[in-house]
């Protein structure tokens, strides 16, 4: 007969916390996997760092090959595309999976607009909490995803703000060169 902590004064106080460990398992997350469930945090993490690093390795090889042969640079960088392209899918189907919904509504991202919402559907709504039937509960992000989410963002920034300061003036310009035409 077993008792409760609560039930028998002389337990040991770690007894409640062994047999509610036992109620809940955690799966940690496989890096190159299409089953599985993901968080938020590790999704947007994995996902901003890995098109980076990818899409940095994949420049800098079509940068070596691009003088000696511009059909192999092309053929490289489109390798390395696919590489981050089937990824990104893997990452959008496990966070699929931790929201309880079908990996296949990831095929979704061809479709403009629609892709946007999707995107903000994988970022920002909460996981099921517990075992869904895609598995069981990932693990709780540590010290390395906080600051791996950390530089992502800092990197999401910094490239939009990169991107805003090329834009706009070539806009302006645009619409100065737009003005004159008329008159």
């Amino acid at each position: 007969m077993t008792t409760s902590a609560s039930a028998d004064p002389y337990a040991s106080p770690k007894t409640s916390d062994l047999e509610s460990a036992d109620a809940e398992n955690f799966s940690r997350p496989n890096l190159f996997s299409f089953r599985g469930r993901i968080g938020r945090m590790r999704y947007f993490s994995y996902l901003v760092l890995s098109s980076i690093f990818l899409m940095f390795v994949a420049g800098i090889a079509a940068a070596i090959l691009l003088p000696v042969d511009l059909s192999a640079s092309l053929y490289v960088y489109g390798v390395f595309f696919l590489c981050i392209t089937v990824y990104g899918l893997s990452l959008n189907v496990r966070r699929l999976h931790d929201l309880g919904n079908s990996g296949w509504w990831s095929l979704l991202t061809v479709l403009p607009i629609v892709n946007l919402l999707l995107m903000i559907y994988l970022v920002f709504f909460r996981g099921n909490k517990g075992r869904n039937g895609y598995g069981d509960k990932p693990i709780g992000n540590g010290v390395g995803i906080v600051v791996a989410f950390a530089f992502s963002l800092l990197f999401s920034f910094a490239y939009v703000g990169m991107l805003l300061a090329v834009a706009l003036p070539a806009y302006q310009g645009y619409v100065e060169r737009a003005q004159q035409a008329e008159q």
